[in-house]
């Protein structure tokens, strides 16, 4: 496995914290693995997705059993709190590094914070947008349904509902 790229994220593994990113409101607990990343994976298995991106997908404000990836065998390495397109770039090279056979899908937070990359052409990578898109690889983005318990992010309903799109389009 590989380290978290991002320092406050690597910082904290090991640990809970009743805070994290924009939620301040002690509501949720962010459990740690011990590579820095919200303890979703489980390293034993192969996973037939892994998915990389921002805050939506780290599930800033929800339970961990709420989050959307939950839907899938699958690794899940969003970053959320201080960190940038750089660093989960830097994660995507690091499981590239690891050699396994499996789709990849990406949530990219903003229009302006898409990578200048060769990785749009890549068969067996997916990109979730906050727009659309006419490429076959490309899922828009919902709008908000409801909120997270800090009401800056995606709430249960809308992680529940694009769960269920994803599992219809990635199949």
């Amino acid at each position: 496995m590989f380290n978290n790229p991002n320092k406050y994220m690597y910082d904290a593994r090991g640990t809970q914290q009743r805070s994290w990113g924009k939620d301040l409101t002690g509501s949720v607990m962010y459990t740690f693995d011990e590579f820095g990343f919200r303890n979703f994976n489980d390293y034993q298995r192969t996973p037939d997705y892994v998915f990389f991106g921002c805050s939506l997908l780290f599930g800033i404000g929800v339970e961990k059993s709420k989050v959307f990836t939950n839907k899938f065998n699958c690794w899940n390495f969003g970053l959320a709190g201080k960190y940038n397109e750089a660093q989960v770039l830097d994660c995507y090279k690091r499981f590239k590094s690891l050699d396994i056979d499996c789709k990849v899908v990406f949530v990219w937070r903003s229009r302006d914070s898409l990578p200048n990359s060769d990785l749009f052409g890549d068969d067996k990578i997916y990109h979730c947008l906050p727009y659309r898109s006419q490429s076959k690889k490309h899922i828009r983005l919902l709008q908000n349904i409801d909120h997270d318990v800090s009401g800056t992010h995606w709430g249960e309903k809308t992680h529940a509902k694009f769960g269920k799109i994803l599992c219809y389009f990635l199949k």
